[in-house]
């Protein structure tokens, strides 16, 4: 169906306005007393007079404001049900950004529009990171298509053709290329997405599985690395709350310990390669490989994918030789670019702050990932990120022109033809930044924390952590503003009720390893999640039909790992039996409520 038809429809309105009616009814309902607080807007750049009047339109840079009332969580909440009853992510967003700036900034339309545009978009537009996330993205993009012009994408799939021989090994391959780019989740998405899509297509696979195959090996494998961006800043906040409870380990000592305690990222490893090696599916991902294996529809019909897509354009011309080494060398250098670049800056702040570095130490390796995450201006690696693209699309363009395949022309013709068609991709990943902001400045986090309260049982404080921890990124779309604010609040909570001395400190650890694991499932498939909106875009997938066929699987694992680790762990069961418990569960789930795939032979002896 045409998605402009859900508009038309009388009864997805009724549907749509009584469900967001029942559901503030009974949050208005739960007694959660809000905060004020002083703080009335963000860091704002800008010339003296600009600040000024920005500050008179708030009413004073000392103004008290509501922080944590339930009607905080109506953006993310507005922006979920539109989604879901009219399958518009732009109309979703847009609906709940001017929630959110109403609720943010009063009544008067003038001051809120001046105020949003100032705190939600140009804080988001004017930012490093969002700059250097649209370069990457985009010198990413012209890189494939020149690699799709010139053969070497084609070359390359049929040289993985040897290995990928079936659908459930090429759901395995893309699976394994996911968490073989272990160090970065944002290269992990963009590079892996977009290099896919060959393979993907090739055997039929829909965009949907792809991204769902792509988005389980980002923040899940980044969160478990030994050595990663993320781990840089995992350990960084764990360590400060250690200190200050006088705990004598270290980090990345504490994330050592966490490490088979991490269920959820691990369980959605788990359940990935058990998904494809069985070949079934339920649900929205059912019909979508259905309609991708008998019918060799990558798209569903009335799919608004985002992102650069497949077309005459993008295919080389007939007599072009497929050499896969055109398309290995330039992501091979990317991905080494990457990973290089991020230890040559890290290294670089090191000496800068007149320490030592040794390339054959890997606490040093570890420290400059560290340094190369933490700067001022809030980039990070990602200035790495974009060069290496640079670099890999400066040697694609040289392997290219050097065997004559294109002419300079044509290569730097096939190098922006695809930048024009990402513009709505763009307005989205500017628009979840935005909500962001506005989850943060209402005290989403804060109400959520209020809502569910802090008694309990103590063998229940992993679980409820857990739970936690997943409502909160999933409505505030981020992982980081999750752990940043769950972890002084609830170790010490942890601490004090006895976790650290009492069996063996497990259900500490267990605690902190709940706080990781719930951030994470939020920036796994929360639609408003930056992650989850580059995934859609690197795969060229429709945004909710990819938020909509990977939410079972992502709840599925989210329970399981609740149930079989920080509930019956917690309880004393012993932590190995999780992986037995977990795959056998996982097995019997795709048996017992998933279908096998229908291939081609099928539809013929039909």
């Amino acid at each position: 169906m045409n998605p402009k038809a859900y508009w038309k429809r009388p009864e997805r309105w009724l549907a749509f306005f009584l469900t967001l009616l029942a559901v503030c009814s009974f949050l208005a309902m739960v007694p959660v007393t809000p905060e004020l607080s002083p703080d009335v807007g963000f860091e704002t750049t800008g010339s003296e007079s600009e600040l000024s009047f920005i500050d008179q339109l708030r009413g004073g840079s000392t103004a008290p404001r509501v922080l944590g009332h339930w009607t905080s969580l109506s953006p993310p909440l507005l922006a979920v049900l539109v989604a879901l009853f009219f399958r518009s992510m732009v109309f979703a967003l847009l609906s709940a950004f001017f929630a959110g700036a109403f609720l943010s900034f009063g009544l008067n339309p003038l001051i809120v529009i001046t105020l949003a545009m100032h705190d939600f978009i140009w804080k988001s537009l004017s930012s490093s990171f969002s700059l250097y996330i649209f370069l990457f993205l985009f010198t990413l993009v012209g890189l494939v298509h020149v690699l799709s012009r010139n053969g070497g994408l084609s070359g390359l799939v049929d040289a993985l053709g040897k290995f990928a021989t079936s659908r459930k090994r090429a759901k395995i391959a893309i699976g394994l290329g996911g968490v073989a780019m272990f160090f970065d989740d944002y290269a992990n998405t963009v590079v892996l997405g977009n290099t896919m899509q060959k393979l993907s297509d090739k055997w039929r696979i829909s965009r949907e599985k792809l991204a769902y195959l792509v988005d389980s090996t980002t923040a899940p494998v980044a969160g478990l690395a030994v050595l990663s961006t993320w781990i840089a800043a995992e350990a960084m906040l764990l360590g400060d709350e250690a200190k200050s409870l006088g705990i004598e380990l270290s980090g990345y000592g504490i994330f050592l310990e966490l490490l088979p305690m991490r269920f959820y990222c691990i369980g959605t490893l788990i359940f990935l390669f058990i998904n494809s090696a069985v070949g079934r599916d339920f649900g929205a991902m059912f019909q979508a490989e259905k309609r991708a294996a008998l019918e060799g529809k990558v798209h569903d019909d009335g799919s608004q994918p985002l992102g650069i897509q497949s077309s005459g354009i993008m295919e080389p011309d007939e007599g072009t030789p497929r050499r896969w080494f055109n398309g290995l060398i330039p992501i091979a250098c990317v991905i080494f670019g990457i990973l290089i670049g991020i230890v040559v800056l890290g290294r670089a702040r090191i000496i800068g702050l007149g320490e030592s570095f040794s390339f054959g130490s890997f606490e040093d390796w570890r420290y400059a990932f560290g340094l190369a995450v933490g700067d001022e201006d809030g980039a990070g690696a990602l200035p790495v990120l974009f060069l290496a693209s640079v670099f890999g699309s400066l040697v694609a363009f040289g392997l290219t022109i050097g065997q004559r395949l294109m002419s300079v022309r044509e290569t730097f013709q096939a190098y922006v033809s695809g930048m024009p068609t990402m513009w709505m991709a763009v307005f989205i990943l500017l628009m979840t930044w935005s909500m962001q902001d506005i989850c943060q400045n209402l005290g989403t986090a804060e109400y959520l924390i209020d809502l569910l309260g802090d008694s309990m049982p103590v063998w229940t404080l992993p679980l409820f952590t857990f739970v936690v921890a997943s409502m909160m990124s999933f409505a505030t779309g981020t992982s980081w503003g999750a752990m940043g604010i769950l972890i002084p609040i609830i170790l010490p909570l942890s601490y004090s009720m006895g976790t650290f001395d009492a069996g063996g400190s497990i259900l500490f650890f267990l605690t902190a390893a709940a706080i990781l694991d719930g951030a994470i499932f939020g920036d796994h498939c929360s639609p408003i999640s930056d992650t989850t909106v580059l995934t859609s875009i690197s795969t060229g997938c429709d945004h909710i039909a990819h938020v909509k066929t990977q939410l079972p699987y992502a709840v599925v694992t989210m329970a399981l790992a609740g149930l079989f680790g920080y509930l019956a762990v917690a309880g004393n069961m012993p932590l190995w039996l999780f992986y037995v418990l977990f795959p056998l569960a996982s097995v019997g789930i795709l048996f017992v409520f998933g279908r096998r795939i229908p291939s081609q032979a099928d539809k013929g002896g039909a």
